[in-house]
């Protein structure tokens, strides 16, 4: 599957990432793109990885998990399309925090840290539109891990 480029400006401008974006700005991204396709059982990336970029599923699933000691593997989520992940990747220089495998058959759109930083900084009004949205995103996910910990905490002292 290799869309064309007007499927892949709809499906920018439809993530939360780029919904503020304007029309040309999505148009200019989608240059930046690089299709990838990822078979059934296919390990995208692992945990502690050095991280890159961020990549937006245009078909199929990919689970996201940890190394737990007791199972081997906790699945954290299973992400479909129009979801996107390794998005920390391109804010920080640091190891991936989770291990992203194909669950069917995937393609993907991904985008490196260097064409992200290239194009916030060469329109800057769209990048901190971005950037605000994955800080919004960020801490969201955050909340919601501060959340869990709460309520570990909480059952660990009934123990």
């Amino acid at each position: 599957m290799n869309p064309d480029k007007d499927i892949i400006i709809e499906i920018l401008k439809n993530l939360s990432l780029f919904q503020e974006l304007n029309y040309n700005a999505v148009k200019e991204l989608t240059y930046l793109f690089s299709d990838r396709v990822f078979l059934s059982g296919e390990t995208i990336f692992e945990e502690n990885d050095t991280g890159n970029s961020l990549l937006v599923i245009v078909s199929g699933e990919v689970r996201i998990s940890q190394r737990a000691d007791v199972s081997g593997e906790e699945t954290l989520t299973v992400l479909k399309k129009g979801n996107f992940f390794g998005e920390m990747a391109l804010l920080d220089d640091l190891p991936r925090s989770a291990t992203a495998i194909a669950q069917s058959d995937t393609f993907m759109l991904e985008i490196s840290r260097e064409k992200f930083l290239h194009f916030i900084e060469k329109d800057t009004a769209s990048g901190m539109r971005i950037l605000l949205t994955l800080a919004r995103n960020l801490s969201a996910r955050l909340r919601e891990a501060d959340s869990k910990i709460k309520a570990f905490v909480n059952l660990s002292q009934w123990l």
